[in-house]
């Protein structure tokens, strides 16, 4: 996986991300090839990036995919934050 994210050219994004890894702030490109490579081979700390995100003032979710597991989960931490889902092609263009 590291090898193919390599040839991927990642531009710098408009908005926050925050790493799954570390909870905190990615602050460039490599850091960012580096923790999504991380991100598959070693524990996340999900919680604490949804509370960071929370805190930084996100007040609503997207999840994608079937199931809402993740959704229930962010309820636990918050249950004023805003959900949605995106289980097909009718659920994205209502988006």
């Amino acid at each position: 996986m590291s090898h193919e994210l390599q040839k991927i050219r990642f531009q710098k994004s408009n908005n926050i991300l925050i790493s799954n890894v570390t909870a905190n702030e990615i602050k460039n490109i490599d850091e960012l090839k580096s923790l999504l490579i991380d991100q598959i081979e070693r524990r996340v700390r999900w919680r604490e990036s949804v509370i960071k995100m929370i805190n930084k003032g996100v007040n609503q979710f997207i999840e994608i995919g079937p199931g809402k597991v993740l959704s229930g989960l962010v309820k636990r931490i918050n249950k004023n934050i805003i959900l949605t889902h995106v289980n097909n092609l009718d659920d994205l263009k209502n988006l």
